[in-house]
């Protein structure tokens, strides 16, 4: 792997961690303020989505996780 590959996958990685603490903050929200269900699940539903792609981008380090958050 390159160093310009490697510096694209953890940029990558920085903004996947920084987009679910964004999606937390929401889910929080909607679960504990607004009481919109469909909003909390829309936002649980991409951080999964983000989730997934960490696990991979993640495994191309040869780190293997397994995120048990992630609705399945």
């Amino acid at each position: 792997m390159s160093d310009l590959q490697i510096d694209e996958k953890t940029a990558r990685i920085s903004d996947i961690l920084e987009q679910i603490e964004r999606l937390n903050q929401m889910v929080d929200f909607h679960k504990n303020e607004s009481g919109e269900e469909s909003m909390m699940r829309q936002y649980e539903d991409m951080r999964n989505e983000f989730l997934r792609e960490l696990e991979t981008l993640l495994s191309s380090f040869k780190i293997n996780v397994q995120i048990k958050d992630i609705a399945v």
